[in-house]
């Protein structure tokens, strides 16, 4: 009988070699919307903390003081709203976990003018492709982390999932850093092959 511990990290090295795979097999030019936005859902959800929460409810609160302002009325004469996010443990985290889902979600479903398959033997962009891929799953797996840390285990989740969520690096030590050198990769590319980069 085969016993498999969710606990020892397995799922997140799997998922890691899977996404790496899947940047080998599909190129480097149709990671990069992937990639690029999990750079900015884990920038905006995950590293910013509570700043997308808090603009938000200084967007709506603040609303019927614009109104005013447009109208020509004066501002400091309207009340506010009451803040659209309430200031509890659960509605700010669920927030940013379903910011990141859908910008990580247009990445993936959008078709963009650069996105193309990688041709078969281009080990160039298969290699970078699949870089690209561990990269993602590098910013994904940490802002899993990242959110699981924070509901200090309230999700009344399987016991598996739990164990498997429990065991998640967190790389939150190394982002900065690869974030910048993902950039650097990028704008290297770009000014390598500027006349290639919107080409089908």
């Amino acid at each position: 009988m085969i016993t498999i511990d969710l606990g020892s990290g397995i799922v997140a090295t799997i998922i890691l070699i899977w996404l790496t795979y899947l940047g080998w097999k599909r190129g480097f030019r149709f990671m990069l919307s992937i990639a690029l936005f999990t750079t900015v859902a884990y920038l905006l959800t995950v590293s910013a903390g509570g700043f997308l929460v808090g603009f938000v409810n200084r967007v709506y609160t603040n609303l019927p003081r614009l109104g005013a302002f447009a109208l020509g009325q004066d501002p400091g004469a309207v009340g506010q709203f009451d803040p659209l996010i309430p200031d509890n443990f659960q509605s700010p985290l669920l927030l940013r976990v379903l910011v990141f889902v859908a910008l990580l979600a247009v990445g993936i479903g959008y078709s963009w003018p650069w996105e193309a398959k990688v041709k078969p033997g281009d080990r160039k962009m298969e290699l970078l492709g699949a870089l690209t891929g561990l990269y993602i799953g590098v910013l994904a797996i940490s802002a899993i982390a990242t959110f699981w840390a924070q509901t200090a285990g309230t999700l009344g989740l399987p016991n598996p999932v739990i164990a498997a969520l429990n065991a998640f690096p967190d790389f939150s030590g190394i982002i900065p850093s690869t974030i910048t050198a993902f950039f650097i990769l990028l704008v290297v590319i770009i000014l390598l092959r500027f006349n290639q980069v919107w080409k089908p």
